[in-house]
C-alpha cells in the first residue's frame, strides 16, 4: 500500500508535476499544481472523493514528481507528458491523425504546392488547418486551374526529362525541364500566396493587368490564358461565403454537454471564411467541471495545432490568463480570448454550438450501444468491474511476405482508433503465424510491463484452441503484475459469423466459451477490425517492397542504370508501359536488357 503520510514530507510547495502510477509501472494519472505538496495533500485528506478518484487512489504503487520554474511551464509540461503517457484517469483528446495542410517550400528553387501533414517545424509556409483530406484537395485542384505551379514530388520533379501530363493541361508550368525560369516561377508562388492569403481581388486586378497587356502586345493565346485563369478564380470566389467580416484567422470553439459527456467543435475560420470544423469528444473520468476540461483541451490541442491570433467560444476556460500564457508561449506572440461576441461573431459560435450539439446526439446514440455490448460482455466474463478497454490482435501476410500485425482498441464508447498500432513483424520464419503473433505480444507486452503503455482489461486474439494457449504463455513469461483477461475466436463451418467460436481460460486450461449475442457480436466486431487493419497495413508494406525491388532485382541493372531510366521514362509505370524497342532506346539500355526488363513486368 502506497504510503502517502511519508510520501508528503518530501514533497516540496513550488510549481510542477506529478505522475502517478500502478504496481505494474503504468502511469494512471499526470496532473500539475502550483503548490505541489498542497495539491497532492488535498488527494490524501478529503473524506468524500469522486467514486473514480477513490478507485485510482487505491491503484498508487508511486508518485513522481517533476519540479519547474513556474506554474505555465508546468501546465506545459503536464501536456506533452499526458500526450505521450495517455493515463488512464487524464482527460485525453482522442485525434486519428494531425490535420492536413497545404505547405509551399519556399526554401527550394522551384517551390512546390502540395497538401501536407505532419510538424509544422519543417522549412516552409503552411496553410491550414482544413477538416479533411478532401478538403485539402480541392483547394489544390482550385489552385492549379489559376496558377499552374508543380505540386508533384521532389523525386518525380528530379527525375523529369520531359513535360508530365499536368504540363499538357495547363496545371503546370514545367519548372522541372526549364520551361519557365527561376524569376517568373516565383512571379507565380507569390500569387498563390496571394490567394491562400484571402487577397483574391488583389491577384484578380494583377491577373486582369497581364490580360489586357497581352492583348496589347497582340499576344492572343497568352490574353486568352489568363482569361481563363480569371475566370476560374471569379467561380471559386462566387462558391465561397464570409463568415466574419474581417481576414483574420480565428478558431471557434463550440460546446455542447450531456450525460456527463462534453463534445468540442473546432470550426477554422480562415481570412474571414469558414474552412470547416472537427469535434473532439470527452467523458471527465474524475468529474472535472466544463471549464477545466476545456483549458486542458486547449493546452493539448494547441501543442500540435497552428495557433490563431484570436479564439472564441461562448464559455471560458479555467485559469483563462494561464491558458493564454502558455499559447503566447507556443505561438511567441499574443493570444486573445473572447467569450462575449456580437454580430457575425456571435452568429459563428451559435453555429459552432449547434455543431456540437449536433455531433453529441450522433455521439450518444452509438455509445448506448457500445456500452450495452461491454456491460453484456462482463457480466458473461463474471468480470469484477466494468471492461473499460479491449484490444483485438491479428496477423496479415502473403506467403511470409511483408508479415503485419496489428492492435485496435475497443472501449464502452466504441473505436479508439487514435490508439491502434501495426507492427512490422520481423523475426519470425516465413509463414509463421503462432511465431508472429507471439513477437507481437512480447513487443506489445513488454512496452506495457515497462509503464510505457495501458493494460487491456480484455485481450481478443484472431484465433483458436492454439493461439489462445500461445498468448496465454508468452504473457506468463513476461511476469505481469496485472493480467488481461484472455479470449480468441475462430472461423465457424464455412465461414458463417453465426457459427463463430469463442474461447477462453478457466485454471489455465483453454476451453470453449457461450456469449450472448451482445457479447459475441462485440466480440466478432473487434476481431473484424483487426483483420481489415492488419492487411491494409500489410498491403501497404507489400506494395512498398515490390515497388523498391521492382528494378533492383533484373540481371543487368545497377543503381546508375536504374536512376538513369526513371530519368529518361519519368516513372516506375511508363517503364512499365514501354515495348523493348523503347526500351532499348533508353541511355546504357541494350536489346538483351531491355527484354529482361520487359519480362520482369509482363511475364
Amino acid at each position: 500500500m502506497f504510503d502517502s503520510k511519508n510520501f508528503l514530507k518530501t514533497v516540496g510547495r513550488g510549481p510542477g508535476v506529478y505522475l502517478m502510477f500502478d504496481q505494474s509501472r503504468a502511469c494512471i494519472y499526470i496532473g500539475k499544481a502550483k503548490d505541489l505538496r498542497k495539491r497532492l495533500s488535498s488527494y490524501f485528506s478529503r473524506q468524500k472523493l469522486h467514486d473514480k478518484t477513490a478507485l485510482m487512489l487505491r491503484q498508487i504503487a508511486e508518485i513522481e514528481i517533476r519540479t519547474t520554474f513556474n506554474e505555465a511551464e508546468a501546465l506545459l509540461l503536464e501536456s506533452n507528458l499526458i500526450k505521450a503517457k495517455r493515463p488512464r484517469y487524464n482527460i485525453i483528446f482522442r485525434d486519428d491523425k494531425s490535420y492536413p495542410y497545404i505547405r509551399i517550400t519556399t526554401h527550394q528553387e522551384y517551390p512546390r504546392v502540395s497538401f501536407y501533414r505532419g510538424s509544422l517545424k519543417n522549412k516552409g509556409i503552411f496553410f491550414g488547418p482544413y477538416p479533411s483530406v478532401g478538403a485539402v484537395r480541392e483547394v489544390l485542384s482550385n489552385l492549379q486551374k489559376i496558377i499552374p505551379v508543380r505540386h508533384c514530388s521532389d523525386s518525380f520533379f528530379h527525375n523529369r526529362s520531359r513535360p508530365c501530363l499536368q504540363y499538357q493541361i495547363k496545371r503546370c508550368s514545367a519548372p522541372c525541364v526549364e520551361l519557365i525560369d527561376k524569376d517568373n516561377y516565383r512571379t507565380e508562388v507569390e500569387q498563390v500566396l496571394l490567394l491562400l492569403n484571402g487577397k483574391s481581388n488583389a491577384l484578380g486586378e494583377l491577373l486582369t493587368d497581364r490580360m489586357e497587356t497581352a492583348s496589347a502586345e497582340l499576344q492572343y493565346e497568352k490574353a486568352a490564358e489568363y482569361r481563363n485563369r480569371i475566370s476560374a478564380l471569379r467561380a471559386i470566389q462566387a462558391r465561397k461565403i464570409d463568415v466574419l467580416p474581417d481576414d483574420r484567422d480565428i478558431d471557434v470553439i463550440g460546446i455542447a454537454e450531456k450525460l456527463g459527456t462534453i463534445v468540442f467543435y473546432v470550426m477554422f475560420v480562415r481570412n474571414g471564411q469558414n474552412q470547416g470544423g472537427r469535434p473532439y469528444v470527452v467523458k471527465p473520468l474524475l468529474g472535472e467541471s466544463t471549464d477545466k476540461v476545456l483549458a486542458a483541451f486547449l493546452s493539448q490541442y494547441y501543442l500540435s495545432s497552428k495557433i490563431p491570433k484570436e479564439i472564441i467560444s461562448s464559455s471560458q476556460p479555467a485559469r483563462l490568463a494561464l491558458i493564454q500564457e502558455l499559447l503566447g508561449t507556443l505561438s511567441n506572440r499574443s493570444i486573445r480570448f473572447a467569450t462575449s461576441v456580437r454580430g457575425k461573431r456571435k452568429k459563428a459560435v451559435e453555429f459552432a454550438n449547434s455543431q456540437a450539439n449536433e455531433r453529441l446526439e450522433q455521439y450518444l446514440i452509438g455509445k448506448e450501444s457500445y456500452q450495452i455490448k461491454f456491460k453484456a460482455l462482463s457480466k458473461d466474463l463474471k468480470y469484477k468491474d466494468k471492461p473499460i478497454r479491449m484490444e483485438c490482435y491479428d496477423i496479415s501476410h502473403t506467403g511470409g511476405e511483408a508479415v503485419v500485425g496489428s492492435q485496435i482498441v475497443f472501449t464502452d464508447n466504441g473505436p479508439d482508433r487514435s490508439a491502434y498500432r501495426r507492427f512490422n513483424i520481423q523475426n519470425c520464419i516465413a509463414g509463421d503465424d503462432f511465431g508472429a503473433l507471439k513477437e507481437l505480444l512480447f513487443r506489445r507486452f513488454h512496452k506495457i510491463r515497462d509503464g510505457k503503455g495501458i493494460i487491456p482489461d480484455i485481450v481478443v486474439i484472431d484465433g483458436g484452441r492454439a493461439h489462445l494457449k500461445l498468448a496465454s504463455k508468452t504473457i506468463e513469461e513476461i511476469n505481469m503484475v496485472t493480467k488481461p483477461i484472455l479470449l480468441s475466436i475462430a472461423k465457424g463451418f464455412n465461414r458463417k459469423p453465426n457459427l463463430d467460436q469463442t474461447y477462453g481460460l478457466s485454471a489455465g486450461s483453454v476451453r470453449k466459451i457461450e456469449l450472448s449475442r451482445e457479447s459475441f457480436h462485440l466480440v466478432q466486431e473487434a476481431r473484424d477490425e483487426a483483420h481489415r487493419f492488419a492487411i491494409t497495413g500489410h498491403r501497404l508494406q507489400r506494395s512498398a517492397s515490390r515497388k523498391r525491388s521492382t528494378l533492383e532485382g533484373i540481371e543487368g541493372i545497377g543503381p546508375k542504370r536504374r536512376q538513369s531510366l526513371l530519368k529518361y521514362f519519368g516513372g516506375i509505370k511508363k517503364i512499365e508501359e514501354a515495348g523493348i524497342g523503347e526500351l532499348a532506346q533508353a541511355p546504357g539500355i541494350s536489346v538483351g536488357i531491355a527484354k529482361r526488363i520487359y519480362d520482369n513486368f509482363h511475364h
